[in-house]
């Protein structure tokens, strides 16, 4: 699984979308691909364990450097992947991740894991250490706010 480079792709773009720092997600990713290599044996999913490894090495990582706030908006190299969606539609991406940063890091956090990473929610809820249903519930929450918001 972890010779995938698809994955290991989709767990960079996830560190530099937390840590807003190419290098700090690159020493992020390094760590958890060696951290699977040592473990391997015992872990059970291993695309949920790379993301909630790579969450908890960025958590880490704002712990060390005194950052409290997570990045609201989404970095210039994570924003790179398609310029010319991002040229056409500039105002409208720009008013939508606007208010997608008003809602609270948890919604915010369920829903890039979801959209933006693909995970399922049984992930999602190994990922965030929190139960299904609350991952549910808070995915519903956030599209309901959004919906609200864009209308």
């Amino acid at each position: 699984m972890f010779d995938d480079p698809l994955l290991y792709e989709s767990i960079r773009r996830y560190a530099v979308r937390l840590l807003s720092d190419s290098d700090a997600a690159n020493d992020v990713v390094q760590e958890v691909f060696l951290r699977f290599k040592q473990h391997r044996n015992s872990i059970a999913q291993p695309r949920a364990w790379a993301y909630r490894t790579a969450r908890n090495l960025a958590i880490d990582h704002f712990r060390k450097t005194k950052t409290t706030v997570l990045p609201d908006s989404m970095p210039a190299e994570a924003a790179r992947f398609n310029p010319v969606l991002l040229n056409e539609k500039k105002e409208e991406i720009e008013m939508i991740q606007q208010k997608i940063n008003r809602l609270s890091i948890r919604h915010r956090e369920v829903l890039r894991l979801k959209f933006q990473e693909g995970l399922k929610y049984a992930e999602i809820a190994d990922v965030i250490g929190e139960p299904v249903t609350t991952v549910a519930w808070l995915i519903h929450e956030a599209v309901t706010l959004l919906r609200k918001e864009l209308k």
